[in-house]
Parts: C-alpha cells; structure tokens; sequence
C-alpha cells in the first residue's frame, strides 16, 4: 500500500528539484566520502565539515545522470546541517531503515521462459533507491574519513561502494535488460 504524500512534503521536493541547496565543493572539509554505485559508475560525493559535537556545515555533489540523486542530496544536507552529529546519525539510520524497506518491497521481475536468452526477464528499476543509497552511503564515508583523519590515517577521502539487495535474490540485485537483436 502506497502512502499518500502531504502538500508540504511535495511541494519541499519540489523545492529541492528546482533549486539544489548546499550543492558543491566545500573547502577544508573535515571529511570527504564517496558513495558509489559500481553497476552504474555513478556517485555521489559528501563534504563535512563537523567539530566533535556537531555537523557545522556539509555540501555534496553528485555525476548521476538522474536527477534524483541531486535532489536528495539537497535534501538529506538541508535536514542534517547544523544538527549534533548523535541526531544527523539518528537521522541517517531511520533513512536507512527505510531505504532497506523500499529495496524489500520491490516485486519480483516477471520471467517469460517462451523468449530469447537475454529477454526472458523483465527489467526493473531501482533508481530511485540506488540514488537514495549514494547520498546515504556518502555520508557514512564522509564521516568514516573523519573517524581515519583521527586516527592519523591521512587519504583525500574516503569511498563506499552501495550495498543493494533485492528480496528475490539471495545476493545483489540482477537485472537484465531486454536485448534487441539484428536480423542481418
């Protein structure tokens, strides 16, 4: 069952699709992470920049070709910028939780075995989720290379690569893509 959404959260995303907020680099961040999606060689990159108690200012960008994970990516820095770092964690965890939900709930491809090899499963989309997973993954990276920095481990930055699943497969998420063949 698909919940309705509110005229205020509509019309927030719409904000966020229009108008990117706090996309860019940031200067001195404290951190820097990488969220990628390896199928895809998309990404999206989070600056941090945090004291030990907060989240003092955070930009990201983004070379997905969709325009979700711009929007999200806007939105996820303009939820969390400011917060105490315990909070922006609450917050990315319960995003999580339900990004794990989505990815569950994704149907099972139909499968024609009366097909050719190569057009017997139907493609499915996890875009929307793939895009959510980059911002989310970015953060995590961005505050893991935070966590390194203390730790004296000195790098430019600090990559993630999504994880993804789908609840018909035992491991990552497969999809083939319907194949036009020549006739010659």
């Amino acid at each position: 069952m698909q919940e309705k959404i509110s005229e205020e959260l509509r019309n927030e995303i719409g904000k966020h699709f229009m108008l990117n907020e706090n996309y860019g680099k940031l200067e001195d961040a404290s951190g820097v992470g990488f969220g990628i999606d390896k199928a895809t060689n998309s990404y999206v990159v989070m600056y941090i920049k945090r004291d030990d108690t907060h989240i003092t200012d955070i930009m990201f960008g983004t070379n997905a070709a969709s325009q979700d994970a711009a929007t999200l990516g806007s939105i996820l820095t303009d939820m969390i910028k400011g917060d105490d770092i315990e909070t922006a964690l609450e917050t990315v965890t319960g995003l999580e939780e339900d990004l794990q939900k989505s990815y569950a709930a994704i149907e099972a491809p139909k499968v024609d075995t009366s097909k050719p090899e190569g057009e017997q499963v139907e493609r499915i989309s996890t875009e929307h989720q793939d895009s959510a997973n980059m911002v989310l993954t970015s953060f995590r990276a961005a505050m893991r290379h935070y966590e390194r920095k203390l730790e004296g481990i000195e790098e430019e930055h600090f990559e993630m690569s999504i994880a993804k699943t789908c609840p018909y497969s035992m491991t990552d998420c497969h999809f083939v893509d319907k194949v036009s063949q020549e006739q010659d």
